[in-house]
């Protein structure tokens, strides 16, 4: 005895949805990182989301053509999402090293992109001439304790 066609569908919905729950908290494949069970999750979703969308009767290349769709938009969800995470870092980079230089008496010069790099800046006290270097995921700080104007002899 065979499942009628909205029963499978219903089925595999469910387990579908079922799925990415799992994806998402992590404990059922802990060998995949977050950044991978996020990513297939997203597809998933994709997925369900297109194939709800098409009309009866279509072609056996066109649901082919939409899990390849699928795959592309969550790959593009994931890149963007992974942007927004390395600029609000270095943002958040920014910040810090500007509350420091001042908490320490330096005054910066406004930040330069470093040339080659869109996600890399850098800038110097106009007093000391001290240097700071940021990116999404580090900091280099060359500033004095406590800015001092350097003497040149």
């Amino acid at each position: 005895m065979s499942n009628s066609a909205e029963t499978e569908l219903k089925h595999l919905k469910m387990a579908i949805r079922y799925l990415v729950g799992l994806l998402e908290e992590g404990s059922l494949v802990p060998r995949y990182d977050e950044a991978t069970r996020q990513e297939i999750g997203m597809v998933l979703q994709h997925l369900l989301h297109k194939v709800e969308g098409l009309p009866e009767g279509v072609p056996e290349n066109l649901v082919l053509t939409t899990a390849v769709r699928a795959i592309v938009e969550a790959a593009s969800d994931h890149d963007d999402a992974a942007q927004q995470e390395q600029t609000d870092s270095l943002e958040r980079q920014m910040c810090e090293a500007e509350a420091w230089a001042s908490i320490h008496g330096h005054q910066l010069e406004p930040w330069e992109q470093v040339v080659g790099s869109a996600m890399e800046y850098q800038t110097s006290c106009e007093t000391c001439g001290g240097f700071v270097y940021v990116s999404f995921n580090s900091s280099y700080n060359l500033l004095l304790e406590t800015c001092e104007r350097i003497k040149q002899e």
